[in-house]
């Protein structure tokens, strides 16, 4: 009975330790600043029409991207993509358009009918705790993921597009 009691315990012990290992092996956030920033902001979108589109975009510019392509920022809760801009190599520009609303919900006495209704957008969880104004991004340097925060992202003056 000892003899299994004591397999248990180190066994369990065994688990508790993978555990901890694991945990301590996930990517951690970079506080100092990797990335030859520079300018950073993010800027609203707004259609200027009632049910248009609104967003935001988020602006990177690098002073050097030699081995460098940044794929994501984390911002307000969304995942947003990262691509170089066409004309400038060093910028990096991603857009975040959220769900239009919907109101015209079909209600009626056959669920059928209901059917056409359409279920909400789900949105993708961002695996970071954020304050306003901070950022994540996420890059790879030489082949190898990284990510770093960007303390407060600065706003630029609304951009308003006439649908």
């Amino acid at each position: 009975m000892n003899t299994l009691r004591t397999v248990g315990t180190i066994i369990g012990s065994l688990f508790l330790f993978m555990i901890h290992i694991q945990c301590a092996s996930g990517q951690q956030l970079d506080m100092k600043n990797p990335l030859p920033i520079k300018e950073a902001y993010f800027q609203k979108i707004l259609s200027g029409v009632k049910g248009g589109a609104n967003g935001f975009l988020i602006a990177i510019e690098l002073k050097d991207t030699s081995g460098i392509n940044l794929k994501y920022a984390y911002f307000k809760g969304k995942k947003v993509k990262l691509a170089p801009e066409s004309t400038n190599k060093t910028v990096y520009i991603g857009h975040y358009m959220y769900p239009r609303q919907i109101n015209d919900l079909i209600m009626s006495s056959d669920p059928k009918e209901e059917f056409k209704n359409k279920p909400p957008g789900i949105t993708e969880k961002i695996p970071f705790a954020l304050k306003e104004g901070e950022c994540v991004i996420e890059y790879t340097k030489d082949n190898k993921q990284e990510i770093f925060k960007l303390d407060n992202l600065p706003e630029k003056p609304l951009k308003n597009f006439p649908m």
